[in-house]
Order: C-alpha cells, then sequence, then structure tokens
C-alpha cells in the first residue's frame, strides 16, 4: 500500500520537479536575472530626475523612491511627518522635487507659487490625479478633468448658492436639534461623551437627509445599513486594499480595473439608494429641497435634464463622502478648542445668545449668518486642523515655474502643503495657539491669502465649502446655546494629538469631553 501511494504521489510531483529542474538551469536563471535588472532600470530610471535638473529635495531610494522612513501602522504611512520632512527640511517652503515610488512629483509650498499654480496660470493645472478606486467614481466632479470637468462644475455650482442653502436650513436644524438631545442623553448615561462619535451620526443623519432625502436616525441605531457601509468606504487601506491601491497608482487603468474592488458592497449600497430614489422621484414627482433633487431639477439649454444617471450618482456619493467624516472632524476639533479655551467658549455663548435676541430666539438662516465670530472659530480650527495635509494639481501642459527655469511637464503631480503651511510660524507666530482673532480683517489682510487654504483654492476649490460651513455653525450653535463643553477626565492639552497616519486629518484617540447644562449667568 505504501509502494502504491508513494508512486501516486512521486507521478503527481514529476512535472513540478520538471519545471523546477528547468527553471534552475542556466538559461532560464540567467533570463530571470536579466529581467530583474531591466525591471529595476525601468523603475529607477527617473531616480535623479530632480538632481539633473538641479531641483533641491530628497535623495531617491528603492523601493518608495523619497526616500522618507517608511514607519508605517498596519500599512499605512506617516502623512504629515512626510509633510513636515519634505517642507522643512528638503526645500518644500519654497519648492523641491521628490521621487513617488517611480513618479517625479514637484512639491510647492511658497503661498505665491501656489497661486500662480491655482489661480493665475489654472489653463496649465486644471486637472487632478488619475486615482479611481471604483467604477461609481468614475463621474465624480473631484476627479474629472478636463472640459467634462468644467461642463459638470458648472451645472453643479447653483446647487451651493445662497438660496439652496436656505432650503436645506430646516434639516439641518431638525438634525442639530437631534444631536443636542443625544449629547444630553449621553451625558445622562455615561457622565462624559465620545464627540467624534456623536458628531459623526449628526453628519451622517444630515448628509443622509441633506443629500438623499434618507432618514437615517443614526442617533438611535448607529449600525444601519446606511452606516454600515459608510464606515467600510472610510476605513483607510491595508493589506490587499493596500496592494490595489499600490497597483492603481504605479500601472495603466485597465490593470487596476482587474483586481477586484474591496469596497464593491458599499458602493453597490450607495448606488442602488440613489437610482431607487430617482425613480421614485421621477416617477411620483417630489418636494423635496435635498442635493439629489437639485441635481434632477438641473436642465441644459433644450430642457432636457444636464446630468446623466451614472453622473447624478457619481455626485450624490461624493456629497456623502466629502462631507460626513471631514465635517465631523471639524467639529470635533471645534468643540476640543472652545473646551480647552473657555474663554473663547464664552465669547462665541455671547455672541449666540445676542444674535438671537434679534431674531426672537429664532435660528433663521440670517441669524447663522451673522455669527462672524463663531466664523472666526471655525476658520481658526480649519487653519490649526485643517483636513486634508495637502492638495494637489497635475499639470494639463507643459509650464514654467514662475522666476525659475523649472519645466513641469504635461501630466506631472504638483503637490502644495496644507497643514505645514498652516503651521507655519512665518505665516502664523506661535501657530500652536489657538486664537480666532487670526482671522480679524486686518490680520487676515497682512497674510498672503494662500497662506490659508483649507479648502483648496482656485476654480477646483472645494464647491460645498458653504454648505460644509454652513452645517458646522448650526450644529455648534444648536450645542452651545444651551450647554457649555468641558474638557473630560481624559482631555489631553492643547494642541490636540492628530493620527499622524490619517490622510484626512482626525483625532489620534477617541476624545471624551464633559457636555454641561449652561448655568443661568452664561445664558
Amino acid at each position: 500500500m505504501a509502494s502504491v501511494i508513494f508512486s501516486t504521489l512521486a507521478w503527481l510531483l514529476s512535472p513540478l520537479w520538471w519545471l523546477l529542474s528547468w527553471v534552475l538551469s542556466p538559461v532560464p536563471l540567467a533570463a530571470l536575472a536579466v529581467a530583474i535588472v531591466l525591471g529595476y532600470r525601468y523603475y529607477t530610471k527617473d531616480f535623479d530626475y530632480w538632481k539633473s535638473k538641479g531641483v533641491p529635495g530628497p535623495p531617491a531610494k528603492f523601493p518608495w523612491g523619497h526616500g522618507f522612513s517608511t514607519r508605517s501602522h498596519e500599512g499605512r504611512f506617516p502623512v504629515t511627518e512626510f509633510e513636515d520632512w519634505l517642507y522643512n527640511k528638503h526645500g518644500g517652503k519654497k519648492y523641491c522635487g521628490y521621487i513617488e515610488m517611480r513618479r517625479p512629483v514637484l512639491y510647492v509650498g511658497d503661498p505665491d507659487l501656489i497661486r500662480a499654480i491655482t489661480v493665475k496660470d489654472f489653463d496649465h493645472f486644471t486637472d487632478r490625479r488619475d486615482l479611481v478606486l471604483s467604477k461609481v467614481f468614475e463621474k465624480m466632479l473631484s476627479i474629472l478633468n478636463g472640459q467634462e470637468w468644467k461642463e459638470t462644475r458648472a451645472v453643479m455650482s447653483p446647487s451651493f448658492s445662497s438660496s439652496k442653502l436656505k432650503a436645506m436650513h430646516q434639516l439641518c436644524l431638525d438634525n442639530a436639534a437631534k444631536l443636542n438631545q443625544f449629547l444630553r442623553e449621553e451625558m445622562q448615561r455615561k457622565g462624559e461623551v465620545e464627540l467624534k462619535d456623536a458628531l459623526g451620526r449628526f453628519t451622517m443623519d444630515n448628509i443622509a437627509s441633506c443629500g438623499f432625502g434618507v432618514n437615517c436616525n443614526s442617533f438611535v441605531d448607529p449600525n444601519t445599513e446606511f452606516a454600515t457601509h459608510a464606515s467600510t468606504l472610510f476605513k483607510p487601506p491595508s493589506g490587499y486594499a493596500m496592494f490595489r491601491l499600490m497597483v492603481i497608482m504605479l500601472f495603466p487603468k485597465w490593470i487596476g480595473d482587474c483586481l477586484p474592488d474591496p469596497g464593491k458592497a458599499a458602493t453597490d449600497f450607495f448606488q442602488r439608494v440613489v437610482n431607487k430614489t430617482v425613480a421614485h422621484r421621477e416617477q411620483h414627482g417630489s418636494e423635496q429641497r435635498d442635493f439629489l433633487q437639485l441635481l434632477l431639477e438641473t436642465k441644459n439649454k433644450d430642457g432636457q435634464r444636464a446630468l446623466s444617471d451614472s453622473s447624478i450618482v457619481a455626485q450624490s456619493v461624493l456629497f456623502f463622502l466629502a462631507g460626513y467624516d471631514t465635517t465631523s472632524s471639524l467639529l470635533t476639533f471645534a468643540g476640543y478648542a472652545l473646551a480647552t479655551s473657555p474663554d473663547i467658549q464664552g465669547a462665541v455663548q455671547r455672541e449666540i445668545d445676542e444674535v438671537l435676541a434679534k431674531h426672537d430666539g429664532r435660528l433663521t438662516y440670517d441669524a447663522v449668518s451673522e455669527m462672524t465670530y463663531l466664523d472666526r472659530v471655525l476658520a481658526e480650527t480649519l487653519r490649526l486642523y485643517p483636513t486634508a495635509s495637502r492638495l494637489e494639481r497635475r499639470c494639463s501642459k507643459d509650464y514654467i515655474l514662475p522666476g525659475t527655469d523649472v519645466l513641469v511637464k504635461r501630466g506631472m503631480i504638483v503637490g502644495m502643503p496644507v497643514f505645514t503651511l498652516h503651521r507655519d510660524p512665518d505665516h502664523y507666530p506661535d501657530p500652536l495657539r489657538f486664537d480666532p482673532d487670526r482671522f480679524l480683517p486686518e490680520e487676515k489682510a497682512k497674510r498672503h491669502p494662500c497662506a490659508y487654504i483649507p479648502f483648496g483654492n482656485g476654480p477646483r476649490n472645494c464647491i460645498a465649502m458653504r454648505f460644509a460651513l454652513f452645517e458646522a455653525k448650526v450644529a455648534m450653535i444648536a450645542v452651545l446655546r444651551e450647554n457649555s463643553l468641558k474638557p473630560g477626565s481624559s482631555t489631553p492639552p492643547p494642541p490636540l494629538p492628530h493620527d499622524p497616519y490619517a490622510f484626512l486629518l482626525k483625532p489620534k484617540d477617541p476624545l471624551f469631553l464633559k457636555v454641561v447644562p449652561r448655568s443661568g449667568d452664561e445664558a
């Protein structure tokens, strides 16, 4: 019996032995060695690109190109440390060049050059990096380039006008009232509130209602299908997802398209939600004044709907992705800043009281607009804790960097700092101190306008900026008109530590604060 088993195994393994013996013979080994050498030379052929052009920057190193210490956490990269390294150690405060795997990237930190790239010479930088992670994303405004981007932006811009924001005002008020109630209930249950979680529920519900007309109800159930799929899309890439991202960045699009999309179930869910809602509204009509309805009602010059079904799905998903986590992080950082700066919090509350008194206690759209000190608080929050660590543009036609002989070739990526720029003491003395008065008109006039770019700059800035700030103001007013924020038992001293591995800035650890009713003398 044993001899039969041995013979069978030998027969099954014989092709493998033959293959190994062939591979390990001189000719295949030599071919493999040549292939490795040619592959290495192809991968590293541009490693001396910036040095040959006389552009400062870190020396290129295999395999990542830039030579930065690749400390990682669960496959993630220390984003803000990398930005600081380029900006402060390799000339990025003016400009420098580095290699991203095998691609030369120009990094520009000088505000004059940032203004030239994003505004003055925008026709040379109309595009962004090609990075489509899901088929549903292909028609997103933030991903579109060229004429298609220009036309889609023109169609969508009216959806964020003052009149359209007013139409969403009541939805924001309703969700802010639910937030206020939830905070008080959490205090009764636990004595502290995990702020990012609470504010994430608010932005989830608010984006769902203002974007899709969907009642998400995450204050009652944080594990709804809507919330579950949303958390999948915001999960930092690691493992296979990180491998797929690198393939998409390094190789032609068709190769990345061959790899299964780990977020497909989530994107399919949102696609179904939007398509189902669109079909229902087209059949039965709708009186909703949400973002989706505004897109459906946008017509071209021939009276036809201006956007295709696929574009409407993409823009609706973009509205959610761009507004959910970013706004909850802004509110979390703002809440922390006020809790650790009671004098500033008191000034915000006095402004709220004074403005609401002029409007008979009603939080109208005009009342929200009149709270200019709160505007400065949010501006300073975005200065100290900007959502994105950098901006990027892709050169759409050859360009000479002003004041230099540096040629930016068509297709080259140009990165511009946000996080490190906002914390540069040359622009903001004592940069880690939270001070809303930096944004008084006379103080702003002393600074270069491109020293503050939390929403990007120029024609490709964030189209939903006004909505995001309006939504954040409504939430802050709803909470602070009745409550005060105070540090919790584990609240760290300022500035709040952030997760260095997150491309979109967020607190490093869960933040717990106390939300206490305002006393009589405060109110």
